[in-house]
């Protein structure tokens, strides 16, 4: 009779010479077989799942901690651009001021929502980081539109600021020399040689000879010359239709083209031409005609009281 072929285990015991068999059957091996693949396969995965679970979990808080200091980020940008909005509030306040300063019209509200547009996000949630982020990137660009505004509002006030200026520098506004009196006066008098009445289109101050006479505005030297009647004169074109001439004077600081500014010595006092004694002839011209120079007396107004 065939016996059922097994698999057969031998120990021997170092204190002893007996030798112990086990015997296992095919069925018990190939049963402690699958339970051991079994039980092996339960530990990996086991210990997958654990690894895993591990690494999952460190890469949420990774997760986490991003999303926490992005949303603190977030908060931080929604604090800034606030601040930024509250600086450009004061900007349009001095904008509004410098504005009538410089007598040009201010930028109304509706314009400048027109230019600007869109709203400022004041305070930042949790709930939509997408919808923060499109609205933060809109206030930035409302910010950058704002800016831009307000720098060409700038740049049209510094030009009209400018323009201003340099038209106060080229506008007739002092006494031509310093003392003397008002001998003759803007308007209709008596000739001093004919006595007859005629207009007599600027103002005479007597003073010594070779008493300085000064530019009373910035411009350029168009005459340096003798003329008939007046003697020796300078004459100067400051632009925006504005001219001055000084006659009888009994020398010249300055020549034709000279570019002469406000206070600027150009000559001294004589007595050349038709004159009667020595002083300086004043006139003032605007767009070609003749005004009265005592309107144009800005600084050191001329004594009325010694007009003779």
């Amino acid at each position: 009779m065939n016996k059922s072929h097994g698999v057969k285990l031998a120990f021997f015991s170092e204190s002893s010479t007996r030798m112990r068999i086990f015997r296992f059957s095919r069925v018990k091996v190939a049963l402690l077989s699958v339970l051991l693949i079994a039980l092996l396969s339960l530990v990996t995965y086991s210990a997958g799942r654990i690894i895993a679970y591990r690494y999952v979990n460190t890469a949420m808080s990774d997760v986490l901690q991003e999303n926490r200091d992005l949303r603190l980020n977030l908060d931080n940008i929604s604090e800034r651009l606030l601040d930024i909005s509250q600086d450009l509030d004061q900007l349009t306040s001095s904008d509004d001021q410098l504005r009538i300063q410089a007598d040009i019209p201010r930028i109304d509200n509706e314009m400048r929502e027109v230019g600007i547009g869109g709203a400022l996000v004041t305070s930042i949630g949790l709930d939509d980081e997408d919808e923060l982020v499109r609205k933060l990137v809109l206030d930035i660009d409302k910010i950058e539109r704002e800016i831009r505004l307000q720098r060409q509002s700038f740049g049209e006030i510094e030009k009209q600021l400018s323009e201003r200026e340099n038209l106060l520098r080229h506008t007739p506004s002092i006494r031509p020399l310093g003392g003397g009196y008002i001998s003759s006066p803007f308007g209709q008098r008596r000739d001093p040689f004919t006595r007859q009445w005629r207009q007599h289109n600027g103002i005479d101050f007597s003073q010594e000879r070779g008493t300085p006479i000064f530019a009373t505005a910035d411009g350029v030297v168009v005459h340096a010359k003798r003329m008939h009647g007046l003697g020796k004169v300078v004459v100067i074109d400051h632009g925006y239709g504005f001219k001055t001439n000084y006659g009888h004077m009994s020398a010249f600081s300055v020549a034709k083209g000279s570019r002469v500014t406000r206070g600027q010595k150009i000559g001294e006092v004589g007595n050349t031409g038709r004159s009667t004694g020595p002083h300086l002839h004043y006139e003032v011209h605007v767009d070609g005609q003749a005004v009265n120079p005592i309107d144009y007396f800005f600084e050191g107004y001329a004594d009325l009281t010694k007009i003779e």
